[in-house]
């Protein structure tokens, strides 16, 4: 699997004070934790890390983290807190690992190929799940995960009992669906749900209105 380097700074101040000041400095608080080792706390730039982001594109991926001062440590990007109403990133988790673990960690599924029951008969697809959770050794990660759907017909659906990938357990429930080949509404159907009746207003009626008009 790909590898890439994420460089960061020890961080010896805690609080929410130091995380704002941090932020607005263009700076992300970040921690380190696992291998029997103390957790730590980091500094990250933010413009780097998002960087790393669209780069990455949620494939997962071994960080190299080169800490500030201290032994560069192999990490997984574990969770990343966001304020969605400024659309910015507040904080950031890694797991440190060594490559001859054995990781629990999600991936993502790539669909490759038409199904038959869309190309030929115009079912629709559609994707249930994006990601797997899987357990494997660390250095045998993969970035995603492929799957051949092009004899998909109509009606079938693929769940996760029916993935097989080399040196790799899967941990997600097999009876989740993955992507199924659906039969397409009829087009009586879709006019009777766009043809549905106006929703019947409470209280006094237009008639009534009028009755009560004309009476005064």
């Amino acid at each position: 699997m790909n590898e890439v380097s994420l460089k960061a700074r020890p961080r010896t101040d805690a609080g929410k004070k130091v995380a704002k000041m941090l932020r607005r400095e263009g700076a992300l608080p970040a921690i380190v934790y696992g291998s029997g080792e103390s957790p730590t706390s980091l500094i990250l730039d933010s413009r780097d890390f998002e960087g790393f982001l669209r780069k990455t594109r949620g494939e997962s991926i071994v960080i190299n983290l080169e800490i500030e001062g201290m032994e560069a440590k192999k990490v997984l990007l574990r969770d990343i807190q966001k304020d969605y109403f400024k659309n910015s990133l507040l904080h950031a988790d890694f797991q440190q690992i060594k490559m001859s673990d054995r990781i629990t960690t999600e991936v993502s599924l790539v669909l490759n190929g038409i199904p038959i029951g869309v190309s030929r008969d115009g079912g629709v697809q559609d994707q249930s799940i994006r990601e797997i959770e899987i357990r494997c050794v660390a250095s045998e990660i993969p970035e995603h995960l492929e799957i051949d759907i092009s004899k998909m017909e109509m009606g079938e659906t693929l769940h996760v009992s029916d993935l097989s990938f080399e040196n790799v357990e899967i941990v997600t429930d097999g009876e989740v669906a993955v992507v199924s080949v659906l039969t397409p509404m009829a087009e009586e159907a879709v006019e009777e749900v766009l043809d549905q009746e106006e929703p019947e207003i409470i209280g006094q009626s237009q008639e009534e209105a009028d009755s009560e008009e004309a009476e005064s």
